[in-house]
């Protein structure tokens, strides 16, 4: 930045120095413009009228000589007298029209003209909207005085003789060159500026550009990194299942469950940062399915019961009759996301005592219910002023609870998130070493198409023989774990690799459902899937398609659907989730045979 001009400055260009933005440099500019035209006028009129022996033109302007230069010296010293001395001009310039129409020529001539039209420029300009309305008013207002009531004034003793020629002639001239190159001034600094925003406009494009590039980028890295890291975990989940299916040990099956739970926790955190993306760049949506809330919430319990005994804690749910009756429209992904983090932080968070989640209905009629969740705990609680920021990311109450008890701090905000896709809040009350309430509420629709709820898939129910199942899967882990899953269901799928080998199999074989894996080598599931909807035999092409993914890529359902897959699942998935899936399609066959 250079330095400011001193007292003893006298350059212009200097002070300029000190001003980047444009207008504000035309602003100075115009000030000076006048000024020192105003001083030539005045050194021209004074040495004129001196001639003529005008001594009130000559004190009068040897006066305004003396202003004008004091007011030139001041500008240069700092940008700052600019407004200042833009005001002393303009009443300068009222005075000089007062004193056309009442003192010297006593008659509204373009001199006085030049001098109004002047101050509307310099008011408006230099001071703003506001001055500007004001001083036009103050312009205006001794022409319309002239005008109405001028003529019947006694100026008997201010008469004076006229300004001598060519004092006149050189003064209208030179106040036309003052409007001229004030108005240059003023577009000058106008087209400048718009060069100048021009510029930022494209910078501001191509930084939108490279900042959608590198979301995009960071769009796909994450989606590669779900990919291989669900794929694996798939397996190991999964697996992990199976063996305790199997295991007749009792050591043997609290090991696989410590396996599971690990892994399962696993999954919950990579949903959770995976999530807290597409969240925080607003590319979540939400899925309408018929969901049985009390079953979810059951199953829910089923999964966190392990987890609450090995703490010695109570886990109950709690659950109003209607609602073990109703089916609702919702996405149970992200309900049961939702209630996995409240109550999983208060499992985590009590020692001793009890957990509870408990659904009450509020109020409902025939087309929505609207439910409270609450879960409650009687763990260590939050003081009031920790209980806004825990809702905001990667914060807990207190460092000793991150390090006391772990965790990302990515949980409540990911609930808070979540319910605002609901139109909901989370609720809290609490207070330290009492416990916490978080709640919130939901208006469900009431679905009202008859829906299979309540599976009972324990013993010989997991039987799937009469089903003919292609998978289209490039990983050989989880293909052998389909095997295996499959086996227990009594049913043999056929295998490929990829989507050619998919193709070729289809073509001479016929399948009640094609489990398609997404990512693979060669040809990938959204373009067999494509190559199968566009085959000429219309039950072909009809064949449902269910895809198995570990994207988790924003738009991951739109492509779902415009490859014409008419289902997907999400690694990891158990094996629960993968029945019922099969089970539904297996009654739609079956309703359209």
């Amino acid at each position: 930045m250079p330095d400011k001009p001193s007292l003893f400055n006298w350059s212009l260009k200097k002070l300029l120095l000190t001003i980047p933005e444009a207008f504000e440099q035309s602003k100075v500019k115009v000030v000076y413009t006048f000024l020192i035209l105003s001083i030539v006028k005045l050194l021209i009129i004074v040495s004129i009228i001196y001639e003529n022996e005008l001594n009130i033109h000559f004190k009068s302007s040897i006066i305004f000589l003396i202003i004008y230069f004091i007011l030139y010296k001041i500008l240069l010293i700092n940008k700052k007298y600019t407004i200042p001395i833009a005001h002393v001009m303009v009443w300068m310039g009222l005075i000089m029209v007062f004193s056309i129409l009442f003192v010297f020529a006593k008659a509204i001539n373009i001199m006085a003209l030049q001098f109004i039209f002047m101050i509307i420029l310099s008011s408006f300009y230099l001071l703003g909207r506001t001055y500007g309305i004001v001083y036009s008013i103050f312009g205006v207002a001794p022409v319309l005085t002239y005008m109405f009531i001028g003529n019947n004034l006694d100026l008997s003793e201010l008469a004076s003789n006229k300004l001598a020629s060519p004092a006149y002639e050189i003064t209208v001239f030179l106040n036309f060159l003052t409007i001229i190159i004030a108005h240059y001034l003023y577009h000058e600094a106008s087209a400048k500026n718009i060069l100048e925003k021009e510029s930022l406009n494209a910078r501001l494009i191509l930084a939108v550009e490279e900042a959608n590039l590198a979301a995009q980028s960071k769009s796909d890295f994450l989606s590669t990194m779900s990919h291989e890291l669900r794929t694996p975990l798939n397996s190991v989940i999964g697996m992990a299942e199976l063996l305790r299916e199997e295991s007749n040990s009792p050591d043997q099956e609290e090991n696989l469950k410590i396996l599971n739970f690990s892994a399962a926790s696993l999954h919950t955190l990579i949903n959770d940062i995976l999530d807290f993306n597409k969240l925080g760049s607003e590319k979540l949506y939400l899925e309408a399915i018929g969901v049985n809330l009390y079953t979810l919430l059951h199953d829910i319990c089923s999964g966190l019961r392990l987890q609450a005994k090995e703490r010695g804690l109570q886990l109950n749910l709690e659950v109003d009759d209607e609602i073990k009756k109703s089916i609702v429209c919702t996405d149970p992904t992200r309900i049961s996301q939702i209630i996995y983090n409240l109550a999983g932080n208060a499992i985590k968070f009590t020692a001793e005592g009890s957990v509870t989640i408990r659904l009450n209905v509020i109020s409902s009629d025939s087309e929505l219910i609207n439910i409270r969740f609450s879960v409650i705990d009687t763990g260590i609680g939050i003081n009031g002023e920790q209980q806004d920021a825990i809702f905001e990311p990667f914060v807990q109450a207190s460092t000793s609870t991150t390090r006391n008890y772990g965790g990302t701090g990515l949980g409540l905000a990911i609930v808070k998130r979540l319910l605002a896709l609901f139109h909901s809040t989370i609720k809290l009350e609490s207070s330290e070493g009492k416990g916490a309430r978080f709640w919130f509420d939901i208006a469900f629709k009431i679905d009202k198409e008859p829906v299979n709820s309540g599976l009972d898939i324990k013993g010989n129910t997991y039987d799937i023989k009469d089903l003919k199942i292609l998978v289209v899967e490039d990983n050989p882990i989880n293909s052998l774990l389909l095997k295996k899953i499959f086996l227990k269901w009594n049913n043999t799928p056929d295998f490929t690799k990829d989507g050619f080998e998919a193709l070729d199999k289809y073509d001479t074989n016929h399948y009640d459902i094609i489990l398609m894996d997404v990512h693979m080598p060669l040809l990938d599931g959204y373009e067999t899937s494509r190559r199968i909807r566009n085959l000429p035999d219309a039950v072909k092409s009809s064949v449902p398609i269910i895809a198995l993914t570990a994207s988790v890529s924003s738009n991951l359902s739109e492509k779902i659907r415009e490859a014409g897959m008419d289902d997907h699942l999400s690694k990891p998935y158990n094996s629960k989730e993968l029945f019922a899936k099969l089970l539904e399609y297996k009654n739609k066959i079956h309703k359209n045979a």
